[in-house]
């Protein structure tokens, strides 16, 4: 599928841009609604708090002003009955006020610990609906891609970042372990010692099929991973930027070794590595998202989720503002798509519906409407 502006000048993202348009519409309608509800929970929360640390502020005064009344009453006094009574009083005072200290303590932490709780579903339920999202609808990002071993299962995490936004996916793969032999065969070159009397020195080929795939980086511009045995006795890391290799055996350079760098297959390491970036990136059967960050601020735990969706406006805006200006009716965003055969369709999102999708949810939607080159205003 072929994608162009209604002029047939192609997209600059091969993608069916009104249909993310119109996704994008539909997570903000959902989100801002549950982000507003964190706001209000912390806020009721904060206030109840406030009027508890209040009312507990009373009884140590009043437990204060009784106390001193109590004592001022008896000074002089010799008397061992009205003493007692002093005391006894005093004492009294002192226990029911620690009773109704500790109902309004256990008060506010039963709150603090149900907002917690209801905070947490929310902040779950937005991270959801916004991972399909954050999976292909972010146009411009950089991502990479890690793998590590635990108890020899393999987990994954990808990190994506587009301007001042950076996001995290957990990954799970097809496999739990992986070895070598998984990807294909494979032997890398090191120096070892033959001979009864002599112990010379030889290049001997390491057949690292068996090994374990323990460590994965997959980046923009290069690539990483480590293998070792077992009992991880020979650890191998190989990097390569598409270009050039450099593996280490252990704190040894083998791609920097005149005798070892000459016997290693460039060609099978290629395939290789090739294969390890398929793996990151085509094995996933799940991917959640977990973590985004705007400005090194968490955005779901600081209630910024609207910001991060004012930066993803911006990147549609863009494109919404070129769609219209290469388009015949400026008060639609229209793209055409062209199908294997020469199959040419149209498809479009009026300025007036999206900006009557947005203006439903509030402030919040007008603004976005305005960022996105929608707003009717």
């Amino acid at each position: 599928m072929k994608y162009t502006f209604q002029d047939s000048t192609e997209l600059p993202v091969q993608r069916d841009f009104i249909q993310d348009l119109q996704d994008f519409i539909r997570i903000s309608k959902d989100v801002i609604p549950l982000e507003k509800s964190i706001i209000e929970i912390k806020r009721v929360n904060i206030e109840g708090t406030g009027i508890s640390q209040t009312r507990l502020e009373e009884i140590d005064r009043f437990q204060k002003e009784v106390t001193d009344f109590i004592e001022e009453h008896a000074r002089g006094v010799e008397s061992k009955e009205i003493l007692e009574i002093k005391s006894r009083t005093i004492e009294t005072c002192a226990s029911i006020s620690l009773l109704k200290r500790n109902e309004i303590l256990e008060n506010i932490d039963r709150q603090n610990r149900l907002a917690l709780i209801e905070i947490r579903q929310l902040e779950d339920r937005i991270l959801s609906t916004l991972s399909p999202f954050f999976e292909t609808c972010i146009y411009g990002t950089e991502n990479t891609y890690y793998a590590s071993t635990e108890d020899r299962k393999l987990k994954g995490w990808q990190v994506s970042s587009v301007d001042s936004m950076r996001y995290e996916f957990e990954l799970n793969f097809e496999q739990d372990t992986l070895k070598v032999e998984d990807l294909q065969k494979l032997t890398l070159p090191v120096r070892s010692k033959s001979g009864f009397l002599s112990r010379e020195e030889k290049v001997k080929k390491l057949d690292v099929s068996g090994f374990y795939i323990t460590n994965v980086e997959y980046g923009k511009t290069n690539t990483k991973t480590v293998i070792e045995d077992k009992d991880a006795e020979h650890r191998f890391t190989i990097s390569s930027d598409g270009r050039t290799f450099l593996v280490m055996y252990g704190d040894h350079e083998i791609t920097g070794d005149e005798k070892l760098a000459p016997a290693l297959d460039k060609d099978s390491l290629s395939i290789f590595m090739e294969k390890i970036k398929e793996i990151v990136t085509e094995s996933v059967v799940f991917r959640r998202l977990r973590l985004i960050y705007i400005n090194g601020k968490n955005v779901v735990e600081e209630n910024i989720v609207f910001d991060c969706l004012k930066l993803i406006a911006g990147i549609y805006g863009t494109l919404v503002k070129e769609c219209i200006e290469k388009g015949y009716n400026k008060g639609e965003v229209t793209i055409k798509m062209e199908e294997p055969g020469s199959v040419r369709t149209e498809k479009y999102i009026s300025k007036s519906e999206a900006s009557s999708e947005l203006s439903s949810i509030g402030p919040e939607g007008d603004e976005l409407a305005s960022i996105l080159e929608v707003s009717e205003v």
